[in-house]
């Protein structure tokens, strides 16, 4: 099954994957740099480079893991019922001001473009799909039951 993905997230993917590349290589450049100082037991400079490198390659690892990707463009994205890209205004019951959610997948939570992002496979992101303005929901949260209502649907500006 396909990761949904919006365009520009796509992009914005892209440029990191470029970047993440780019920092591997100097990175490589940095190990080698240390290792030709002696003693690798002893070398703090090649234990930091070699640690950097793998936290590198363990976020683009996490990134391809997500795919073969499904991109959704703009004009695809409905507000009619909650859906992938919407934002979504959501009062909890109890809370003196409603807070929007953007219901996307998990690039656009590893990239940290959006503010609250619910993934669609999150059981929030669940519970919202489909929803309407006005219409209610319960989860439970920490063993208590919380009731939501959905106040708005926005497309996400793109």
């Amino acid at each position: 099954m396909a990761t949904l993905i919006l365009r520009d997230t796509y992009r914005a993917m892209m440029e990191e994957m470029e970047s993440l590349d780019k920092k591997k290589r100097e990175t490589s450049l940095k190990i080698r740099e240390a290792a030709s100082h002696g003693d690798l037991k002893e070398n703090g400079e090649y234990h930091a480079a070699r640690e950097e490198q793998s936290l590198i390659v363990y976020k683009k690892q996490l990134m391809q893991s997500h795919s073969p990707f499904q991109i959704i463009e703009s004009g695809e994205i409905e507000t009619d019922t909650v859906g992938f890209g919407n934002k979504v205004t959501i009062q909890e019951e109890g809370k003196d001001e409603p807070e929007d959610y953007y219901l996307l997948g998990p690039i656009e939570f590893d990239l940290d473009l959006y503010p609250l992002v619910v993934t669609y496979h999150s059981p929030f992101g669940q519970a919202l799909v489909g929803k309407k303005v006005g219409e209610h929901f319960t989860l439970d949260i920490r063993g208590e039951e919380t009731k939501f209502t959905i106040t708005a649907i926005e497309k996400i500006s793109i």
